[in-house]
Parts: structure tokens; sequence; C-alpha cells
């Protein structure tokens, strides 16, 4: 595969970021557009990190921030939407991994 090919078969940044700004259905009350802007405010720590370390520690907030929700009883738990948050963050992970190699690098400890 060339490498143009395969950058074709990594879905676009804002794919992720859709999937996780709909993850969560707000309410449409004062507290729930907060609730929805701080989401979105985590999605863009997420869009905007510079490294897999930088982008690993916003993923952790977000997923701690679903279960705060949950926790405090401002949504419902739901197995479906971790799951989809969890399955989304790991792919926008393999993503970038896989956007930033390069197939021209010789791994360390390989000829």
């Amino acid at each position: 595969m060339y490498p143009f090919e395969q950058i074709a078969l990594i879905p676009p940044t804002n794919d992720y970021a859709q999937r996780l700004s709909a993850a969560i259905p707000f309410p449409k009350t004062i507290l729930g557009n907060r609730q929805h802007g701080a989401w979105q405010r985590l999605i863009s720590v997420i869009k905007s990190s510079e490294t897999l370390s930088a982008f690993d520690k916003a993923a952790a907030y977000i997923e701690g921030y679903a279960h705060a929700l949950v926790d405090s009883d401002q949504i419902d738990i739901s197995i479906e939407r971790d799951v989809l948050i969890i399955e989304t963050v790991d792919a926008w992970r393999c993503a970038r991994v896989e956007s930033n190699a390069s197939p021209y690098l010789n791994h360390p400890g390989k000829p």
C-alpha cells in the first residue's frame, strides 16, 4: 500500500469529534447547556493535542467527565454510550498513531 492510500483510509479528526459530541444527549436546560459546553471544550482539547501523551490526558478527561455525570445522577447509566466513547477515543488514538507513522522509518532494533 502506498502512503497516500493509507492516509485516505484514516477518518478525519472531525468525524471522531462529531461522534463524541453526539455521545451524550444533554438536556436543553441551563445546566445541560453548561455540561454540553464543558463536553465540547474537552473534545476541542483532544482535537488540539499535539502529542500522544497530551491526547491520552485529554481522552482521560473525556471518559472521567462522562463517569462524573453518571456518578452525580446528571445522566443515566448507559453501557452503549460508554462503549461508544471508549471505541471512538481508541479509534481516534490509533488513527493518530497510524497517521504519524512513516513507512520509510525503521523501527528501533530493526535494520
